[in-house]
């Protein structure tokens, strides 16, 4: 009788631990084929993302990668604050700048061409309200519009970036 008890227990329990043995050994196998899959991947694509990077340009990076060793930290130029009139009645607003260069070299002619960078800036700000400026969205709307007018002010993409340092709206 003992013994029928014991072939039964195992009947009942040999094909539920079969099948969960089962999953759980399929379930191993399919999550390391996919980290195979994807470590592979991801070796592939850092390797053809070099070589094309190299290969298409090895000439011109290792001329950039000197060409930024001389250069040093990058250029930065301070613009005097700007106070204008928002489109809103009673509403101002204070901006100061700086501005990336893309070249040490271009530092001397953005310095002549202040006067008509500040024009560009004034003529940009004063005609904003107090929402398209609220908010980050509208900071960097704001930041990439400053960019754009003042590189087609230059007639050159020699300005890399637009800084604010101060900003107060009121």
């Amino acid at each position: 009788m003992a013994d029928e008890d014991d072939a039964a227990g195992e009947g009942t329990q040999g094909p539920d631990s079969k099948k969960s043995k089962a999953s759980v050994k399929l379930i191993i196998i399919v999550v390391g084929i996919l980290l195979i899959v994807a470590g592979g991947g991801f070796f592939a694509y850092t390797k053809l993302m070099g070589k094309k990077d190299g290969a298409g340009h090895e000439g011109s990076a290792g001329h950039e990668a000197s060409k930024k060793q001389e250069e040093g930290p990058p250029v930065l130029v301070a613009l005097d604050p700007f106070v204008v009139n928002l489109v809103d009645n009673g509403r101002y607003m204070k901006v100061t700048i700086q501005v990336e260069l893309a070249s040490k070299h271009d530092e001397a002619n953005i310095k002549d061409r202040v006067p008509q960078l500040r024009d560009a800036i004034l003529f940009l700000l004063s005609g904003k309200s107090l929402e398209s400026v609220s908010g980050s969205e509208g900071k960097l709307q704001l930041k990439e519009e400053m960019l754009f007018k003042l590189n087609q002010t230059i007639g050159s993409e020699v300005i890399k970036s637009v800084y604010f340092t101060d900003f107060v709206v009121q």
